[in-house]
């Protein structure tokens, strides 16, 4: 079974080379998908996410596993939004973002995005 920060590195892999199903394929069925513009859950969001935003994210460190918390990763990125038609005003530079993942059974459980490092809850 992969580790989180495996499925974390598979994850974004896919994402990147533009690979949704792929990325989908990371994820629980019931995957917790969060942002700026609210949460949902489920294959069909993420999915849906991936492919209106076409989001691209440059892990700025490397990817590890949380010390005290087991399962969660927090990555520091630098967000693309490459599709055509975004239909939300997104950034058109790249711009820093912070992503915590949940991973259980080798599975993302939750990929939820921050604005700032501020934001983000601690364990």
């Amino acid at each position: 079974m992969r580790g989180a920060a495996e499925t974390v590195t598979r994850w974004h892999e896919a994402v990147n080379a533009g690979d949704i199903e792929a990325a989908v394929a990371c994820c629980h069925p019931e995957v917790e998908v969060g942002g700026p513009r609210g949460t949902g859950s489920g294959h069909d969001l993420m999915r849906g996410w991936l492919s209106r935003s076409g989001i691209r994210l440059d892990p700025q460190h490397e990817i590890t596993e949380d010390a005290t918390t087991p399962g969660r990763v927090v990555v520091e990125e630098l967000a693309r939004w490459t599709a055509d038609n975004v239909p939300f005003p997104a950034p058109t530079e790249p711009t820093p973002t912070w992503v915590v993942f949940r991973v259980a059974d080798g599975c993302l459980r939750s990929v939820v995005r921050y604005e700032t490092g501020d934001q983000v809850p601690t364990g």
